[in-house]
């Protein structure tokens, strides 16, 4: 998990010079007002490689740290689970390191029965009275197929509901987002979800990491024929080569970055810094 990133030279074969090389850089920060011990936790920001992405270098820190072990959810996605006991005021992690990104739009699906689980709705994203008027409103139209539904689901979200930061918080409900109109990545994403699972959509909550967001971002992936889509509701887009995905869920309690315990009386205040740009490529290698 720490250590020196490690210099990779990859070439692809004609044809798949549209890709993009993004260096990525996660930064989170937990400062306490005074010194704690004993503190355990799990980190979930690591990126991996799957059909749309490919994580070329990826460089973990965590400090303070006296152990970690690195293992996997029961959703595929990877953590670090750590442990420091002596007494600090600060704990950090940073991830950071390249990512090929657009190789294709869709990743394969697993077997039905992993599907299943992103067909129920959870207490986020479960429909009232608006939900369901919504969906009324935007899902009796036409016969289109999944993905199709998706996008039209996507785009009525776009013209009823507004980014507002600061206006929501983690456990807003994608209920009570959509009864004040506005929110941010979560609510948006919650509310697709909702929709999508109203139509009998098998569909995901994704986090990840988008150039220009400066903060990490959500957005939801749906199964259609078999393969995972992504559509990033709060632009209303489907997901490009400027994402990277970290991980994904039934919902955001599912791709928590840092969960922890420690010992000690003391407020904590976390910061969050993401920085996603373009790397400078000279021919085919990766500089």
């Amino acid at each position: 998990m720490t250590g020196r990133l490690r210099r990779v030279r990859v070439r692809y074969r004609k044809g798949m010079d549209t890709l993009k090389t993004l260096r990525f850089r996660y930064d989170l920060k937990i400062e306490f007002s005074a010194p704690v011990t004993h503190h355990s936790f799990t980190v979930k920001c690591v990126a991996q490689s799957d059909e749309r992405q490919q994580i070329l270098r990826q460089d973990v820190r965590i400090l303070p740290k006296e152990f970690l072990s690195q293992n996997q959810d029961s959703f595929g996605n990877s953590y670090i689970f750590g442990r420091t006991d002596p007494e600090h005021d600060l704990f950090h992690v940073t991830a950071e390191g390249l990512a090929r990104t657009g190789a294709v739009e869709s990743t394969a699906a697993g077997e039905g029965y992993q599907q299943g689980m992103y067909l129920a709705q959870t207490p986020l994203t479960w429909p009232g009275p608006n939900l369901r008027h919504l969906f009324d409103v935007l899902g009796r139209y036409g016969r289109d197929d999944t993905l199709e539904r998706s996008l039209r689901f996507q785009m009525g979200l776009r013209e009823r509901f507004s980014y507002e930061k600061g206006s929501t918080g983690i456990g807003t409900t994608a209920e009570e987002a959509l009864a004040q109109g506005h929110g941010v990545c979560q609510d948006y994403s919650h509310i697709l979800l909702s929709l999508c699972r109203q139509a009998g959509i098998p569909c995901r909550y994704v986090v990840g990491m988008l150039i220009g967001e400066g903060a990490s971002h959500a957005w939801v992936e749906v199964l259609h024929q078999g393969r995972w889509y992504g559509l990033d509701p709060t632009n209303a887009v489907r997901v490009t080569d400027s994402h990277i995905k970290i991980s994904h869920g039934r919902d955001y309690n599912d791709c928590l970055i840092n969960q922890g315990v420690f010992t000690g009386s003391a407020a904590q205040k976390q910061s969050v810094s993401v920085q996603v740009y373009e790397e400078q490529e000279k021919g085919s290698d990766v500089i």
